[in-house]
């Protein structure tokens, strides 16, 4: 049994959600907030030493896995799913997922929190920087999913890690997908997946002027 630890419907989060929905690994979601003195509870951090979710427990092997990147891995060897075993194509993925881990996430993740937690703090040049960035990603994505319906040819842990980014582009880096003819058909495949219909996905809503 996996415990997932979780709090808000984050990205990051989404993407262990839609996980645990494709590969229906027996699971029990635990909500995470800090104490009153604005700390987390030890057994918490025992878990996710850097304090932050998603986290979670496989009580069968004892593992504890922090870093959704690495819980993806970790559920897709647990599984057997969603990561191919031959080294090249095993590669491609991981290609990929090393991609949203250092680049798509930290930028998308960096504007989430200046326009809907700290929007006073978002200066001038915030916002043209990371869209030029989220642009230039949104190309090369667009690039690898021309001809196949996947990044890598089959539904993989990368799909699923860059597909919650990519679903709330226009709402938060007000990128339009639909720009973008194989990434628009990308997300749009995804999304009707019944994984992803089964977890109830929703888009955060923007801050206000």
């Amino acid at each position: 049994m996996i415990t997932f630890y979780r709090n808000t419907a984050s990205p990051n989060v989404q993407k262990i959600s839609l996980m645990l929905a494709e590969t229906r690994i027996p699971h029990e979601v635990q909500s995470v907030d800090r104490g009153p003195d604005g700390t987390f509870a030890p057994s918490f951090l025992a878990i996710s030493p850097n304090a932050t979710v998603p986290a979670i427990l496989d009580r069968d092997s004892g593992m504890s896995v922090f870093e959704s990147g690495a819980i993806l891995y970790y559920l897709a060897e647990k599984s057997g799913q969603f990561l191919p075993t031959g080294l090249g194509p095993r590669t491609e993925v991981m290609k990929w997922l090393m991609f949203e881990v250092a680049n798509v996430g930290p930028v998308m993740g960096e504007l989430y929190h200046y326009l809907l937690i700290e929007s006073q703090a978002m200066t001038e040049c915030h916002l043209p920087r990371y869209r030029d960035k989220l642009t230039r990603y949104c190309t090369l994505l667009d690039h690898q999913l021309e001809g196949q319906r996947y990044l890598c040819g089959e539904y993989s842990i990368a799909d699923i890690a860059l597909y919650p980014w990519c679903d709330i582009l226009e709402d938060i880096a007000e990128i339009h997908v639909g720009d973008y003819a194989n990434l628009s058909r990308w997300v749009a495949t995804i999304g009707a997946r019944p994984a992803t219909q089964a977890t109830h996905t929703t888009r955060p809503v923007t801050a206000g002027p």
